[in-house]
């Protein structure tokens, strides 16, 4: 990781790291040394130790007592659970939000147009931005389950990050966001749980298709 600069330090250095775990950059498992960090992004110990407290909140790193942070690791079974926390909390939050006012004025128009903004060529981080960006507007503006799923998603991604590029996944994806969509404006209650259910369900057994080691390895084998 190149140096950062010196504005908004705890940020970036937040995003640095961050981004090298969702990437699979910092493997699971791995003890971070707070030195050797603050040294190859030219920045003092403070915004380092503050970077990685957020990080540890999100779950994303463990500590121990003498302040060792460790990049979480999680099992197998452990990350199937969250993919259906991911669409327990999704189905949730699409409900909610179908029923406030103007949503099919304002939230689904903006939905329709995330799902349109994806493309098959977007490099793995961009097709995962649109991705995002998609389902926080299908939940509605200022959803305070989005946060939680978001916190999910980044536990998750990971995963699925190392796996190759799959094209013909990816057009399931946006025939699967189409098919969300087109429930929500009907405002069927079963469907729309349905199509949601069976959008996560997708991407979680394409991980247990892969060969993935049972004790928690990070290289699901793509």
């Amino acid at each position: 990781m190149d140096a950062v600069s010196r504005t908004t330090l705890g940020d970036r250095v937040y995003e640095r790291v961050h981004d090298a775990i969702i990437r699979g950059e910092i493997p699971a498992g791995t003890e971070i040394n707070q030195v050797e960090l603050a040294n190859n992004l030219g920045v003092s110990r403070v915004p380092v130790r503050e970077a990685l407290r957020r990080l540890q909140a999100e779950r994303l790193l463990d500590a121990n007592p003498f302040q060792r942070y460790v990049v979480t690791k999680l099992s197998r079974e452990q990350v199937l659970e969250l993919f259906d926390l991911r669409q327990t909390l999704e189905t949730f939050a699409t409900l909610r939000a179908r029923s406030r006012p103007k949503y099919l004025d304002v939230d689904l128009p903006a939905a329709r147009a995330a799902a349109s903004a994806m493309d098959l060529g977007m490099s793995a981080e961009e097709w995962l931005q649109a991705d995002m960006q998609f389902h926080r507007s299908l939940h509605g503006r200022g959803s305070a389950v989005s946060t939680i799923i978001d916190e999910v998603r980044f536990r998750i991604y990971r995963y699925v990050h190392l796996a190759a590029p799959d094209l013909p996944r990816r057009k399931e994806v946006l025939a699967e966001h189409q098919a969300i969509l087109k429930a929500v404006e009907r405002g069927d209650e079963d469907e729309i749980r349905a199509e949601i259910e069976a959008h996560v369900g997708h991407t979680r057994d394409r991980l247990v298709r892969m060969s993935w080691v049972e004790d928690g390895s990070e290289h699901p084998g793509a």
